[in-house]
């Protein structure tokens, strides 16, 4: 799937200052001997990472009187899926090769490797792992993917994105004492498909440091990416991380400051960020406060779940609810796109199609689209439920409502009028009757 600029999505190239800053994170210094370090890039684009690796490489070899050329084809790995990003990689890479040796090459076709990485079979495990892996959300990920990834990767949970299996496979990937650092949005600190990730870093690796840099233009384009720098090591705890939250637009790597903060223990990270400046003993989290904290309902069909008001078809009213979608809150703005969910469920358990004879012809008609979806085929008997089942109070509930990766600068309220869409997180506090009222 193509964006405006032509970019599928995922794919977000990185800045040369940031690929500088990361190879230092996990000590690939052309100052140090190289030769026999092991280093992998999982997503490699056009080269970012791979062509500072290289030169880095190339300058330790000068330094170090040691055979560039062995030590490039015996130790560098870099993997990127996309076919035509792979061809502009392998140029790219040949290209720069010649030009710091003066020899015309093709060792590109022994170090890049035109595969998907969640899927390749490594024989080998590496000292470093760098890069920026994809950003591809729950809903782009095909069924197919998703089934043979719910097989293989434990943190694929919930919605996932597609950048947390990719840390789940690097890091098995790293030798003892081997060191990753990545670039990626940083949700998955706090978020629920990130509950997978967060106990596996807490149980079984060292979190080494946290470098949040949201407010930041740490890519080639303009994104709304939330990004953090991450590094983490295949070693026992130390007990504390290093951590950093700076707010500039540019980041000035070498005045950094970073603060020593408890290492987290468990998949609950919530106040990760408060404790480096904040006594976080005395404060409850949100969710002990009482209140809940959700995300929206997910059909996994919305064109044919998701109607809009001139579309209903005479399905009966009872079964259709207001629906909010991320696309009604831009600009800092909330105008409801007259937009509704047909809610298959009453009482708990879908309803009983024969009450309702409108939405049976509805969904019948459709029934063969419906019975296609993974959810669908695992209960055939309940081939025209939603993934995430309805629940109509939370419709009527008073809301604070935060769009997924948008540039909004406020957050929005709901009286309690709209079911939210699963871009959408949305936290309520049920039991005070109009806790986010704006009267």
């Amino acid at each position: 799937m193509k964006r405006k600029n032509g970019r599928k999505h995922g794919e977000v190239f990185t800045n040369r200052n940031i690929v500088q800053y990361i190879l230092d994170e996990v000590g690939y210094s052309s100052a140090l001997d190289l030769r026999n370090i092991k280093i992998l890039e999982p997503a490699s684009g056009k080269g970012a990472f791979a062509k500072e690796i290289i030169k880095r490489l190339f300058q330790s070899s000068v330094r170090y009187e040691f055979s560039f050329n062995k030590a490039l084809i015996e130790n560098v790995h870099l993997i990127e899926l996309d076919l035509i990003t792979f061809s502009k990689l392998a140029v790219s890479v040949d290209n720069l090769i010649e030009s710091l040796t003066n020899e015309k090459s093709n060792l590109s076709s022994q170090i890049c490797f035109q595969t998907d990485f969640l899927n390749f079979n490594f024989k080998t495990k590496f000292d470093c792992i760098v890069g920026n892996p994809p950003y591809i959300r729950h809903e782009l990920i095909s069924e197919e993917n998703k089934r043979a990834y719910r097989s293989k990767y434990k943190t694929f949970k919930y919605r996932a994105d597609l950048y947390i299996l990719f840390f789940e496979q690097s890091l098995n990937l790293l030798k003892e004492n081997g060191i990753l650092s990545f670039i990626c949005s940083n949700r998955w600190l706090n978020n629920q498909y990130g509950t997978g990730l967060r106990e596996l870093i807490s149980s079984k690796y060292n979190l080494v440091k946290l470098l949040n840099i949201e407010k930041s233009s740490p890519f080639d384009e303009d994104v709304i990416a939330y990004p953090c720098i991450s590094t983490i090591s295949n070693e026992t705890s130390v007990g504390t991380t290093l951590f950093c939250e700076d707010n500039s637009k540019e980041i000035d790597f070498d005045n950094v400051v970073f603060n020593q903060i408890n290492m987290p223990k468990n998949s609950s990270w919530q106040n990760l960020f408060l404790e480096y400046d904040i006594n976080h003993s005395a404060l409850l989290g949100i969710v002990e406060q009482g209140f809940e904290i959700g995300i929206g309902v997910a059909t996994g069909a919305d064109k044919i779940f998701i109607k809009s008001k001139s579309e209903m078809n005479g399905i009966e009213k009872s079964r259709l609810i207001p629906l909010v979608k991320s696309s009604d809150l831009k600009n800092n703005k909330f105008n409801w796109g007259e937009n509704f969910v047909i809610n298959p469920y009453e009482n708990e358990t879908l309803c009983n199609l024969d009450k309702y004879p409108h939405l049976k012809s509805y969904l019948i008609e459709n029934k063969e689209l419906l019975s296609k979806r993974h959810t669908a085929r695992k209960s055939p008997d309940k081939w025209f439920k939603t993934i995430d089942k309805i629940k109509p109070e939370i419709q009527f509930k008073p809301k604070l409502l935060l769009p997924d990766l948008t540039g909004n600068k406020l957050l929005f309220i709901d009286e309690g009028n709209y079911y939210p869409h699963h871009n959408l997180y949305y936290i309520t506090r049920s039991y005070l009757k109009n806790s986010f009222s704006t009267k």
